[in-house]
Formats: C-alpha cells, sequence, structure tokens
C-alpha cells in the first residue's frame, strides 16, 4: 500500500472534529508562516531599535559572550539578558543576517497565536479562541513586532504564555500548569525587567478579588511557584551583580526602569491620551470594533447581569478587562511613552473583540449588538475609503519615490475589504471576518515586495555602510550621530565614534588624518552657520546622500566626487 493510499484512508476514517481540528491547525499553521516567515530578512534592520539589539547579540557571538550584552566593546544594561540569547543562538546557528535576527521574533509571534487561541478557548469556548488568534495575527502592530528584531514580542509572548498556564491551572486544578505560569514570567522577568512581575501581579490580584475567587488560592503551590520564578530569573541577576556590581544595579534597575517610569525619556508621550492612538491604530483593521468590546463587557459583568450571563464567561470578561485597566493606566501613568510599551494590553483587546464577534457569530446575538457591530463595520468601510485617500495625499506630497508601491498596496487592501461587503450584506457574518482578515493578507505581499526595499536607503543603514565601506581606508575612524551608530557598528563591523556634543563632532573633524562621519544634512550645513564655539573653518564634503543621512569626510580622497563643499566664509 503506498503512503498516498494510507494517508487518504486516514482521512476517511476521521470524525468530524477530528478533520475540523487538522483543518484549523492547517489554516493557522499557513497563516501564522506567511505573516511572520514570508520575506522576513527581505530588507535591512531598521535604526536605531532593531540595529540596536541585532548589534549587541553579533558583539556577544564575536566575544563568545553569555552573561553580559555588549555594545561598541563595552558593557551595556539596557535590558535583561534573554532576547539576546535568542538572537545570539540565531546568529550561530544560520549565521548574522537580517532572517536571523528576526526569527525569534517571529517564532514569538507563532506561538502568541496558539497561546491566545488556549487562553481564549480555557476562558470562553474555541471560537473565541479562534477569532482572537486570527485578529492578532492580522492586526497591525502584531505583524510589525513578530518581524522585528525588538524584545516586545518575546516579552508579550511569555506574559501570555504564563497567564494561559494561570488559567490552566486555576480551572483544572493542576500545580504543573501554575509552575508553568511562574516559570514563564521568570522568562518575562529576564526579557523586560521588574515589569514582567509588577503587572501581572497587579492583575491577579484585581480578577481574584472581582471575580470572588480568593479561595482558589490556598489551592495554589505557592513555594513551587516562588521556586520556579526565582530558579528561572535571578541566577542570571546574581551573576551580572558579582561581574559588574552597583553600577549593574544603578543603570539597570535605577536608571533604566525607575527613572523612566518617572522622567520622560523622550520628547514624545506627554499626553495623557498617548496610547489612545497607539491601540487604535495597532490593532487595526479590528479596533473599529473595540468599543463594542468594551460596551459588552462592562454590560456583562454587571450585577443585573449576573443571573443570566455564564458565570466562567463574565469572570473571562473581569479578567480581560482587568488586565487592560492596569496595562493602560501603568503606561499611561510613566512618563516614558513608546509605541510599543502598551503591546502586552493587546492579549485583553483580542479576546474582548472575540467575545464580541463570537455573540456576534450566533444567531441568538441581540439586535443592540447586531446594530452597533454594523455601525463599527460601516466605519471600518469609511476609514479604510478615508485613509487610502489621505495617505496618497501625503505620500504624494511627502514621498513621491514611493507612490507607486504604496498606492498598489492600499490597493490590494481596499480590493480585499470590498470583498467582505457582498458577504456582509447578505448575512455571511463568519465570511466577513475570514475576508477582513485576507484582506490583511493580501495587503502584506506588496508592502514586503514592493514598499520595503525602496524604504530600505532611508530607514536604515545598510545602503550607507555598503557606501562607506567602498570609500574608506584601513586605519581611518568613523562617526556618526547617535540615532545611526548601531546599524553602522552591524552592517561596518566598525565602532563609530558619537559626534552629537558639538565639541566632540568638531575634534573629530580638526583631527590630522582623514575621517569619515555619518550625519543629517542639515546638521552639516549648521556646523558652519551657527557660531557656537568651538568653531569650525575647515572645508568638509559630502560625498553620498541617502534619505536624510549624507556621508561626510575631512579629506577628499583623489577620484572622488562629492556632492556638496562646505567651509566658513568669514
Amino acid at each position: 500500500m503506498t503512503p498516498h493510499c494510507r494517508w487518504l484512508i486516514i482521512t476517511l476514517n476521521m470524525n468530524n472534529n477530528t478533520k475540523k481540528a487538522a483543518l484549523t491547525a492547517l489554516v493557522f499553521f499557513a497563516l501564522v508562516s506567511y505573516m511572520f516567515f514570508f520575506r522576513l530578512g527581505s530588507w535591512a534592520l531598521t535604526d536605531p531599535d532593531e540595529t540596536f539589539y541585532a548589534q549587541s547579540a553579533k558583539e556577544m557571538l564575536q566575544r563568545h559572550e553569555w552573561s553580559t550584552p555588549y555594545l561598541y566593546g563595552e558593557p551595556q544594561f539596557e535590558k535583561p539578558v534573554l532576547f539576546y540569547w535568542l538572537v545570539e543562538g540565531s546568529f550561530k546557528l544560520f549565521g548574522v543576517n537580517e532572517t536571523a535576527a528576526r526569527l525569534p521574533s517571529a517564532v514569538c509571534g507563532a506561538i502568541g497565536i496558539l497561546a491566545i487561541y488556549l487562553l481564549g478557548k480555557i476562558l470562553f469556548n474555541k471560537r473565541v479562541g479562534a477569532i482572537a488568534a486570527l485578529m492578532l495575527a492580522t492586526c497591525v502592530e502584531y505583524i510589525m513586532l513578530s518581524r522585528a528584531c525588538v524584545t516586545d514580542m518575546t516579552l508579550f509572548t511569555l506574559l501570555l504564555l504564563g497567564t494561559m498556564f494561570f488559567f490552566y491551572g486555576h480551572k483544572r486544578g493542576k500545580n504543573v500548569f501554575y509552575v508553568m505560569s511562574a516559570a514563564a514570567f521568570g522568562l518575562a522577568f529576564l526579557t523586560k525587567g521588574p515589569i514582567a512581575l509588577i503587572l501581572p501581579f497587579g492583575v491577579f490580584i484585581i480578577y481574584l478579588t472581582a471575580a470572588g475567587e480568593w479561595k482558589s488560592v490556598k489551592k495554589m503551590p505557592l513555594f513551587l511557584m516562588a521556586c520556579a520564578f526565582i530558579v528561572v530569573s535571578i541566577p542570571w541577576y546574581l551573576v551580572m551583580y558579582k561581574l559588574h556590581g552597583n553600577p549593574f544595579l544603578a543603570e539597570f534597575f535605577g536608571f533604566r526602569n525607575v527613572n523612566r517610569f518617572l522622567v520622560a525619556e523622550h520628547a514624545i508621550g506627554s499626553q495623557f491620551y498617548y496610547n489612545i492612538p497607539i491601540i487604535l491604530g495597532g490593532f487595526f483593521p479590528w479596533s473599529v470594533f473595540l468599543p463594542v468590546g468594551f460596551w459588552y463587557a462592562f454590560k456583562n459583568i454587571s450585577k443585573s447581569k449576573m443571573r443570566t450571563v455564564d458565570p466562567d464567561k463574565r469572570k473571562g470578561l473581569i479578567f480581560a478587562l482587568a488586565w487592560f485597566v492596569v496595562i493602560f493606566l501603568f503606561f499611561t501613568a510613566s512618563s516614558t511613552k513608546l509605541p510599543t510599551y502598551i503591546f502586552p494590553c493587546f492579549i485583553s483587546i483580542a479576546l474582548l473583540t472575540a467575545v464580541v464577534w463570537d455573540d456576534f457569530l450566533s444567531r441568538s446575538a441581540s439586535p443592540g449588538l447586531v446594530k452597533w457591530m454594523n455601525v463599527s463595520y460601516a466605519g471600518l468601510l469609511a476609514i479604510v475609503v478615508i485613509g487610502t485617500a489621505a495617505t496618497g495625499i501625503y505620500i504624494r506630497s511627502h514621498y513621491p519615490t514611493i507612490l507607486t508601491p504604496i498606492i498598489a498596496s492600499l490597493a490590494f487592501l481596499v480590493f480585499g475589504v470590498a470583498l467582505s461587503i457582498p458577504a456582509f450584506m447578505n448575512g455571511k457574518r463568519i465570511w466577513t471576518l475570514a475576508l477582513i482578515a485576507y484582506s490583511v493578507m493580501l495587503f502584506m505581499y506588496p508592502m514586503s515586495k514592493l514598499v520595503l526595499p525602496v524604504l530600505e536607503g532611508f530607514e536604515t543603514s545598510k545602503v550607507i555602510s555598503e557606501k562607506l565601506l567602498s570609500l574608506m581606508k584601513p586605519g581611518e575612524d568613523l562617526g556618526s550621530e547617535s540615532r545611526y551608530m548601531e546599524g553602522l557598528a552591524f552592517y561596518t563591523d566598525k565602532f563609530p565614534v558619537n559626534l552629537d556634543k558639538h565639541h566632540n563632532l568638531i575634534n573629530f573633524l580638526n583631527t590630522d588624518k582623514r575621517v569619515w562621519f555619518v550625519m543629517k544634512e542639515k546638521n552639516h550645513r549648521q556646523i558652519y552657520e551657527l557660531d557656537t564655539a568651538p568653531l569650525h573653518r575647515s572645508a568638509s564634503y559630502e560625498i553620498f546622500k541617502i534619505g536624510k543621512r549624507s556621508i561626510i569626510t575631512n579629506d577628499l580622497p583623489a577620484g572622488v566626487g562629492y556632492l556638496v563643499k562646505r567651509e566658513r566664509k568669514n
């Protein structure tokens, strides 16, 4: 009997549930493979975040170092070590390249889709889990972070796994799941530090109180959980303290955690509403249904609904709301804000939106829910049409070189959303859900194939590094503005001198030998226009320019042309 015959017989003998499970698994495998791994290394690492982590992992690999992250040959204490380990291990297996740098995030993104399905399943039902997984896999920020060499997807997935295992222990009463939950949170602590412990702890306190579940604490193996957390997370911190002493404690815990919460590190983010557009944009296209999700959740946990709403469903909604409130309030209160900080709240908003869609797909959906879901869908259509037009106008005005690929990508998105209209009008709600997700998948292909390669020269240091390597001679020094340093180091294997401070820049330019540096063209011009001490009078040459970045030298090599020569006139 041939293998094909055996496969056919096995398939025919499957019951309907097994076939559905196999088909679902196949669909989600195809989905995550396409969304997270397709053309993963098709464009260079972006500055400054991706190149920061990739360069640190690269230096650790070159030094055969597995304890202390390094940058420019010096220890750096920006983040704990787990993500560096993952990238370093990926480099060791697959070589130092863009795909290997992003692979840990892509794998975590795929694991996260499975984990949200299992969490949705145990808190609500299988369909909620499947919808939540579909929404996460096709929302803007999840796609971006699963394809980026940054810590956020790893943190998200470990928090999600810790939560999932906690509820498996809580619902099934098995200690092994509680211990696995503590270990996952320990790994999260080893990825981003104290917030990985503080935030989930606050959520579970609120959940156990609001859901009336405090009695279950007595059944938890708290000692074993504490041991699992400590064994997984604390040894590295002890090693780092032994190696680096108080400077490590002051830098990591003092500046990188406490100080960032109390004092703004960036100019942006002071507005109390900063995270709201981040959530709405990051969870698009599903964010149009999020307001209905909040309304639905608050309505169903109210005391008036206690007798009519399934107790387990009510507790699941309480957890989702508690998770969102704690994460949102913490990062709203934080003085330092970045678009990725609020990302862990996507666990809750995916569940809240999935629960609404689950009810909407049932025949017993209330008229009020149907009405607001119809309004939300109409809002999605309006946003797609208006957003496409506005984006086209903006790109044409500011970035005309990428107008054609952007329009092509948006056309795929509009086409996909348009396919969902007949399904929605004919009451085919499950097809509407699937086709909205499909529109994002359609959008992905031209974005990765047409848009990202064009942006590479503007948002990464790869092109300008290749040009530098063709110009520089052995022994010549390289300088840079801080934003571009990690990218230049990664792609040139040279450690640039930081030239953000004016006197460092002038001293660098005034050296007797030829030097090279990368900076914005306007800043090069200002060296000669501003009367900032010390003054720079010698000529310098702009050799190459791409986007806002320019290659400058103080000594033009023979046979090399220049774009602009600048010198002080007075």
